[in-house]
């Protein structure tokens, strides 16, 4: 996959590995990778994945449809507006 365009900047490797996963069964071919800043850090987490930045990959073309799905729900964002 060349000229990939990131759609997410995650906190960890488990959340890299969901991302992905999610974009994958849309049809959308997707990668992880660290984030490229050596500042980042890179630490074992608690639940044993590598924890610093990680970038969300995906074609241009579908660079779009993949942030949208990624985007936070009206629910998870606390912007439900249902009573």
């Amino acid at each position: 996959m060349s000229d990939l365009v990131r759609v997410a900047l995650v906190e960890n490797e488990p959340a890299a590995e969901i991302a992905v996963g999610l974009l994958r069964v849309e049809g959308i071919r997707a990668i992880w990778q660290r984030a490229g800043t050596a500042s980042a850090g890179v630490n074992i987490g608690s639940a044993g994945g590598i924890t610093g930045a990680f970038e969300v990959l995906v074609l241009p073309q579908d660079a779009a449809r993949a942030r949208e799905l990624l985007a936070p729900s009206e629910a998870e964002s606390g912007t439900d507006r249902r009573v």
